[in-house]
């Protein structure tokens, strides 16, 4: 299948339609120096081009059509090229196109189109007109009309045709068009054929003006691939904290390389755009298993994610000085300095373009969407703080936009995060797993530059790597696998050349954990539904009870209910008189028992319960099975009984 081409931009349409001015002067040349005028070019109803509402064609009308003075019995517009008058006269100028020139201008568009080559035809009057395509590597542009004339002196029969074409048209004044009919121009056929070839050297003309525009559209489109990959290694160049010595060793390089990307300034500002529904927390979505299959309405929030973070970077590409990247689904990082004379004018100027950010991901339905702003660092090294300080703004407020405040005498303990990191990860929820993890990195690596910090940092992570994985041998995984895990994040955290590397390793140990937590969890409802079985077959069907089976497990009768409807898929009530109702089956074989014991046997209160149950369940009554087992033991009953041994 031939890939569809992409639509031109804005700028590239009006380099043509410029093209297009150029060669309506030609066709007003022409008209003044040619018997055949009024040429006109008619674009395909597929071309994306203009608003074909309001200008369907280029045409020399509106050079040569002028005013007059308008009379009683003259029409308020005329022109002075005959063809033009007399075609005025019979479509009512332009009034009645529709019922009167398109009959025979449309089918010779169409025919121009699928056959790709010029046309002499004779018009719905019986005039000579002239079609020739604009079709550029196979693709149709438009048709080319020229204005209609006679090949042969006009005369009272040809009149006498043209009047019975035209008696259904009210509008016309016969008289008018007889007189315009008789200075139609009359041509050569040397001079039809010379109209043609002059008519397909303008076709090419147009042809190659949009082949050339394609040929820039595509050199565009290359362009703005390669500036995206340079903002995007730009990014996470200054992410990385690594930028004292530039693009491979050489400070200028990664001068070039914002200047490529249309910077005049290093951005001394970082902006932290978090994206969220009114619903959902789109960090918590971003950490679900892999192992889950994402719902169409993940799927559809991680579109949107997408769609609004290509219009973030396309917006910020319209202010000075300005770069954003995606850093993870559902956050962007925004770079930018603001020339101000005074700070709060520089405030005012960054408060704006927060808000038209969040304007911009409110308007695609993040309604939660929130944005965290860092203080000001002057050197590129100290980007990476700004990101840190931005984030650590938007941890500690809870307003739409807010700003990082230093706080050197209250600053927040490592050991008070992971506690709270390690409750998190205990109870698996994925939300306050998000928060204490970024909470505890905005503490342990703020400000990770220097050799020295590095270091600090690399302490802190591995003593939590190594704390998290001791707490957590205690919820009951194997030692070995949780040693193993462990060892290799200390390991990625310790070759690791920056902070924001190290963050990373230690968040992918996090997530690691929270995996084998949601594991742990649902091997443990598993475990107690086991148990739960293993209990009613010890006690027997007809004595065991939710609440002696909760006070063998050690848990709550409710607790205990809800397990095991979540994991088995039926209440716990009805696991127990299913399993009383197959001792009952069991025992209405033996002819010695009457259906009150059986009922006393199986724990029921009395024989009317017992018989209302059964007849539940097995859609009959208790006596009737027990005189016909085999046949009211049907597929009903083989169902239950396979729902129950399923169990």
């Amino acid at each position: 299948m031939k890939r569809q081409k992409e639509a031109l931009s804005e700028t590239l349409k009006q380099e043509f339609k410029k093209d297009l001015e150029l060669f309506e002067y030609f066709l007003v040349l022409l008209n003044s120096s040619s018997p055949i005028r009024n040429v006109e070019l008619m674009w395909a109803d597929d071309l994306e081009l203009f608003d074909l509402t309001e200008r369907p064609r280029v045409t020399t009308g509106d050079a040569l059509v002028q005013l007059r003075a308008a009379g009683p019995d003259s029409p308020a517009r005329s022109s002075p090229s005959p063809s033009t008058y007399f075609c005025d006269l019979v479509h009512g100028f332009g009034a009645h196109e529709e019922q009167t020139c398109a009959r025979s201008d449309k089918p010779a568009k169409e025919r121009c189109r699928a056959t790709g080559r010029s046309h002499v035809y004779p018009c719905h009057v019986g005039l000579t007109d002239i079609a020739v395509p604009v079709i550029c590597e196979g693709r149709y542009l438009g048709t080319l009309f020229s204005g209609q004339v006679l090949t042969e002196p006009p005369a009272p029969a040809g009149f006498i045709q043209i009047r019975q074409a035209l008696e259904n048209q009210p509008h016309i004044d016969m008289a008018r068009l007889e007189e315009a009919y008789y200075r139609v121009p009359v041509v050569t056929t040397a001079q039809l054929a010379e109209m043609v070839r002059m008519m397909e050297v303008f076709a090419r003309y147009i042809a190659n003006a949009w082949k050339r525009l394609e040929i820039m559209r595509e050199f565009q489109l290359v362009r703005e691939r390669e500036l995206a990959l340079d903002r995007r290694e730009l990014a996470e160049m200054l992410l990385s904290g690594n930028t004292v010595n530039g693009v491979a060793g050489k400070p200028e390089a990664l001068r070039s390389l914002a200047c490529n990307v249309g910077l005049e300034r290093f951005p001394d500002r970082v902006m932290v755009l978090r994206m969220q529904t009114e619903d959902d927390k789109t960090e918590a979505k971003s950490v679900s298993s892999d192992a889950e299959q994402p719902s169409a309405e993940e799927i559809g929030t991680q579109l949107t994610l997408v769609r609004v973070a290509h219009l973030i970077e396309d917006r910020c590409r319209s202010w000075p000085n300005t770069l954003a990247t995606v850093v993870t689904p559902g956050e962007m990082c925004i770079f930018t300095t603001q020339k101000s004379g005074t700070p709060s004018h520089e405030r005012m100027l960054l408060d704006e373009i927060a808000q038209a950010l969040l304007r911009t991901a409110r308007s695609q339905g993040l309604m939660m969407s929130r944005i965290g702003v860092s203080g000001v660092h002057q050197q590129p090294a100290e980007l990476l703080r700004a990101h840190h300080e931005a984030i650590s703004a938007l941890d500690s407020g809870h307003s739409t936009l807010n700003w990082f405040e230093a706080q050197p005498a209250r600053h927040q303990q490592p050991a008070q995060s992971i506690a709270r990191l390690l409750k998190a990860l205990q109870s698996a929820d994925s939300l306050a797993i998000t928060a204490s993890l970024r909470e505890f990195l905005a503490s342990a690596v703020p400000t990770a530059t220097s050799i020295v910090q590095l270091q600090q940092a690399r302490g802190l992570l591995t003593w939590a790597c190594e704390h998290l994985a001791r707490e957590f041998a205690e919820l009951g995984p194997s030692a070995e696998i949780v040693t193993r895990a462990k060892e290799g994040a200390i390991q990625t955290i310790m070759d690791s050349p920056n902070s924001f590397a190290m963050a990373d390793a230690f968040r992918t140990f996090v997530e690691w954990l929270r995996q084998q937590v949601v594991q742990l969890l649902s091997q443990r409802e598993q475990k107690i539904v086991s148990e739960t079985h293993r209990l009613v077959r010890e006690l027997g069907p007809e004595n065991a009870t939710i609440q002696d089976i909760a006070q063998n497990l050690k848990l709550s009768a409710g607790h205990l209910g809800r397990v095991y409807s979540r994991t088995a898929g039926q209440t716990l009530e009805e696991y127990l008189i299913r399993q009383k109702l197959e001792m009952g089956k069991r025992l209405l074989l033996d002819p010695r028992l009457h259906v009150s014991e059986v009922a006393d046997r199986c724990g029921f209160c009395n024989p009317a319960y017992f018989a209302s149950v059964f007849k539940k369940y097995m859609h009959c009554t208790p006596r009737a099975y027990a005189n016909q087992p085999h046949r009211l033991g049907g597929h009903e009953t083989q169902a239950s009984e396979h729902k129950v041994a399923a169990v």
